[in-house]
C-alpha cells in the first residue's frame, strides 16, 4: 500500500569504503526495486563529478538501468547540471529514455556544472523565516527546525569552495574550451520549446528533435534558495525541488516566492496553451503543480538525506 504522504529517493550512488563502482550501481538498482515495492513515488539520481565516493556521474545512464529494472516508480534526474550541457543534448537523451519507458520520467534541471557563480556578499546566518514556523533545536550552532521537523542549520559560506583549485578543475574538465553557459532561465525555456515542438531559431528554423519532441516527461527546476532557479520555476509554472542537501540554511526561502513571482512569461503559442491547460485543471504535461505551503515542503519536495 502506498504511503499517505508521497515518499521519494534521491540517490548519489555512493561508493562505500572497500566497495567498487559496480557494486554501488547494483546497490542503487536493488534499492530502487525495494522502494518501488514499498510504494515510493520517485527515484532520482543526482549528478556529481570528481568525487571518489560518488558514482552518480550520469543521471540518464542510471535512469535507464533503474527504469529497466522497475515497472511503476517514476525515475528521474535531481538534477542535470545545465552549466555544461545544452538543451538539445538533454532533450534527446530523455527523449530516447521516454521512447522505451514512456510516462515515467522526471527531468530535473540544475544550474551547476561549469557555470560561473558569483558568491553573495555579507548575509545573515539564516534566511529570515517567520518565528512561528521555527522551533529551536539543541544549541545555537545546531540551528532551528521548521514546523514540519526539517532542520535549518546556520548558513554555510560557499566562497572558499567556489575559489578552490578543485572547483576550477571541475569546470575545466566539464566544459569545452572557451564555452560560455547561457542564462539558466533561457535554457529551461529552450528545453520546453524543444519538447513541445515550438522552438524556432533566430532565423525562424524549427528543430526536428527525434527522439525528444513530444516526450512525456515532467520537467522540474532544482534550486537551493529563492534565486534564479526558483524565479524560472515561477515564471514558467514548473514544480520546484529544493536542494536541501546543497544549502539547507536557505531552503525555506521559497515560502515567500509566490508573492515575488512575476506573471508567467509568454514565450510562444505552445507554451501559452500548455500553461493555460494547467491553470484550467487539464493534463499537466510537464508536471506543473500548485505551490505548496511551507509545512508541506519537507514531505513533497525532493531533498537530501536520501528520501522525502
Amino acid at each position: 500500500m502506498a504511503p499517505a504522504v508521497p515518499l521519494s529517493v534521491l540517490d548519489l550512488v555512493p561508493v562505500t569504503t572497500g566497495s567498487t563502482t559496480g557494486e554501488a550501481v547494483r546497490n542503487a538498482i536493488d534499492l530502487a526495486r525495494q522502494t518501488e515495492s514499498l510504494g515510493y513515488k520517485r527515484y532520482w539520481f543526482a549528478e556529481h563529478h570528481l568525487n571518489p565516493g560518488v558514482a552518480g556521474t550520469s543521471p540518464p545512464l542510471l535512469i535507464g538501468l533503474v527504469a529497466s529494472a522497475t515497472s511503476r516508480i517514476r525515475v528521474g534526474s535531481g538534477g542535470m547540471q545545465m552549466g555544461h550541457r545544452t538543451p538539445l543534448s538533454v532533450v534527446e537523451e530523455f527523449g530516447l529514455l521516454d521512447a522505451v519507458h514512456p510516462g515515467r520520467l522526471d527531468l530535473g534541471l540544475g544550474r551547476s556544472g561549469g557555470r560561473n557563480f558569483k558568491p553573495a556578499g555579507a548575509s545573515p546566518e539564516r534566511e529570515p523565516v517567520p518565528e512561528r514556523e521555527l522551533v529551536k533545536v539543541g544549541k545555537e550552532k545546531d540551528g532551528y527546525a521548521a514546523s514540519n521537523g526539517l532542520v535549518i542549520p546556520p548558513r554555510f559560506s560557499f566562497e572558499r569552495l567556489l575559489g578552490s583549485p578543485r572547483f576550477a578543475l571541475n569546470k575545466q574538465l566539464l566544459q569545452q574550451p572557451g564555452a560560455e553557459t547561457p542564462d539558466y532561465g533561457d535554457q529551461v525555456r529552450e528545453i520546453l520549446a524543444l519538447l513541445d515542438g515550438s522552438y524556432r531559431s533566430p532565423e525562424g528554423l524549427g528543430a526536428p528533435v527525434v527522439p525528444g519532441r513530444g516526450a512525456d516527461v515532467e520537467v522540474w527546476v532544482l534550486g537551493s534558495s529563492a534565486g534564479d532557479s526558483a524565479a524560472a520555476a515561477g515564471e514558467l509554472g514548473l514544480p520546484f525541488a529544493a536542494n536541501y542537501h546543497v544549502s539547507p540554511a536557505t531552503v525555506l526561502s521559497d515560502q515567500r516566492l509566490p508573492r515575488r513571482f512575476p506573471p508567467v512569461r509568454k514565450t510562444g503559442p505552445a507554451l501559452r496553451d500548455r500553461l493555460r491547460r494547467r491553470r484550467g485543471g487539464g493534463r499537466r504535461r510537464h508536471g506543473a503543480r500548485p505551490r505548496r505551503r511551507l509545512s508541506q515542503l519537507g514531505a513533497q519536495y525532493p531533498h537530501g538525506g536520501g528520501r522525502h
